[in-house]
């Protein structure tokens, strides 16, 4: 496990019936940072400190990721969010900053459309929106949606048994092709993360756990469609990798939130807090003083 400043400790405890790992750190109004697919907790490790010296900083590990349980089921979003609420209860904290990327983002959106007055905001980074319309569209058949294989992995892991053998003993080259496929520069990630993330991910329940989110995705779907049908009002940061998903996050976003900015992070691929960590805490802090700021005037 990483030793980590003294800003910073770690903490395990039980919630939803799982146990979860978490760190904490700095004082202020909490944010919770929500890794995705292929992370853990350490995703985060660049903007923790700048966040931490204006907020309280919550970074857990995702049921079947890092520290935490890996239990065969509760993947979908609704479950996924049930789980960091009940941390979130635990710790005391009455509302928070949610900040979540990749496939964190889904039951982040979760979490905020079912408890709308415990979520100060939400920052959704680098995922489609899970309706139907906007999978249809990822998954075409053309040279713009495949080309290098586009999402290949997004159905490959509903294989049952098959991912596994196929990953088992090579985990190292499976995590590699992600970040050198889809980072701008993959040096972003450097050999120290990857081993962390390997540390856990390199087990038979490890690889399990990660797959689970892709394996709930039909149920996930469900859960947000239902949100396009009554679009949450909390405010939304939405932001892509210029040379990933880009302005497509915000546009998709629209679809289930009122209150939307954000856009194209530049020089930057898929994986937002390693390749452009400055440029992320900019519009983080700019997004979070324009909230506080509504607040005050008594708009939100």
């Amino acid at each position: 496990m990483i030793t980590l400043s003294s800003t910073f400790s770690h903490h395990t405890t039980e919630a939803n019936g799982v146990k979860l790992h978490y760190v904490i750190g700095g004082s202020g109004e909490p944010i919770l940072l929500w890794h995705g697919f292929l992370e853990t907790w350490y995703c985060w490790r660049k903007i923790m400190p700048a966040l931490a010296e204006r907020y309280t900083v919550i970074v857990p590990d995702m049921r079947g990721y890092g520290d935490s349980d890996k239990p065969e089921t509760g993947y979908d979003a609704r479950s996924l969010s049930e789980d960091f609420r009940q941390l979130i209860q635990q710790l005391g904290f009455e509302k928070i900053h949610i900040v979540a990327h990749d496939m964190g983002a889904p039951p982040a959106l979760i979490y905020t459309n079912d408890y709308p007055d415990e979520v100060l905001s939400l920052t959704y980074l680098e995922e489609p929106v899970l309706l139907q319309a906007h999978l249809q569209q990822i998954f075409q058949f053309s040279p713009q949606s495949t080309q290098n294989g586009g999402l290949w992995w997004w159905t490959f892991f509903l294989a049952p048994e098959l991912p596994e053998t196929l990953i088992a003993g090579r985990e190292q080259e499976f995590l590699s092709y992600f970040y050198k496929t889809y980072c701008v520069d993959s040096s972003a990630i450097e050999p120290e993360a990857i081993n962390e993330y390997l540390r856990t991910f390199a087990t038979p329940a490890g690889i399990r756990g990660a797959l689970g989110v892709y394996r709930a995705i039909f149920e996930s779907v469900q859960q947000t469609e239902a949100i396009a049908n009554h679009p949450i009002q909390t405010p939304v940061l939405a932001l892509g990798g210029e040379k990933s998903i880009g302005e497509k996050v915000k546009l998709m976003m629209q679809s289930v939130a009122t209150d939307v900015r954000g856009g194209s992070v530049d020089r930057c691929g898929h994986f937002i807090p390693d390749e452009r960590p400055d440029a992320l805490i900019d519009q983080l802090f700019t997004f979070f003083q324009s909230v506080e700021n509504k607040r005050l005037r008594g708009v939100v």
